[in-house]
């Protein structure tokens, strides 16, 4: 209570509290109680008694809820940097073949089939091959096969299909494709071929009876 007289008192158990004897004038009551909402009334006193008042307080509503506060996505790991390359070794040294000289000394004669190694490389073969008589159907499950024809005049056939090729023409045959290869004409069909893909078998480079040590490799 606040005005002439200003004073503070507690409700008791049923709720009643007394100021006593006031001083005449206007005052100001103010009731407070946690939890509730504070009511404020302006009262008059004469002849020293405060009228007596009923009061109700009304609930306080529940506070709001704190914010939910989101937290950041951490920031994406830096991918770390690329090792720089390695240079890898040469798989082997260079080999330079005068083509035509070579088939002079390395000719087929009278055979049937001459087939000589110039290149002998981890991933692929390169190698001359000389034909009077035709290749029978086969394919390579793990090497493609390039065929560059030098000399002569033959037919590639492919499932059932055929072309003649002859000196310049290129075929280019994928792995586990069957193909024959056909001599046409009189002369044999010298093709360069390149099987690329798998390892270079040894064996086969060293069993190759057509080819000479010193005339195949030659100058770095």
């Amino acid at each position: 209570m606040s005005g002439p007289v200003s004073q503070e008192v507690v409700t008791d158990a049923s709720g009643m509290a007394s100021v006593g004897t006031a001083r005449d004038g206007s005052y100001r009551l103010r009731f407070e109680r946690d939890g509730f909402i504070t009511l404020e009334r302006e009262i008059s006193v004469s002849n020293g008694q405060p009228p007596e008042i009923v009061v109700a307080l009304s609930a306080a509503p529940a506070p709001p809820p704190p914010p939910v506060v989101v937290a950041a996505p951490p920031p994406a790991p830096v991918a770390p940097p690329a090792p720089p390359p390695v240079a890898s070794e040469p798989s082997g040294p260079p080999v330079f073949v005068a083509i035509p000289e070579f088939l002079d000394k390395n000719y087929i004669g009278r055979a049937p089939l001459k087939e000589s190694v110039l290149g002998c490389l981890p991933s692929s073969t390169t190698r001359v091959l000389q034909l009077h008589d035709g290749l029978s159907e086969h394919a390579h499950a793990d090497m493609d096969e390039i065929l560059y024809v030098v000399a002569g005049e033959g037919t590639v056939r492919i499932h059932d299909s055929s072309s003649v090729v002859t000196a310049g023409s290129l075929t280019i045959i994928p792995r586990g494709v069957p193909h024959t290869i056909e001599r046409r004409g009189k002369n044999p069909v010298i093709v360069l071929s390149t099987l690329s893909g798998a390892p270079c078998r040894a064996d086969v480079a060293q069993s190759s009876a057509n080819r000479p040590p010193a005339t195949a490799s030659s100058q770095r």
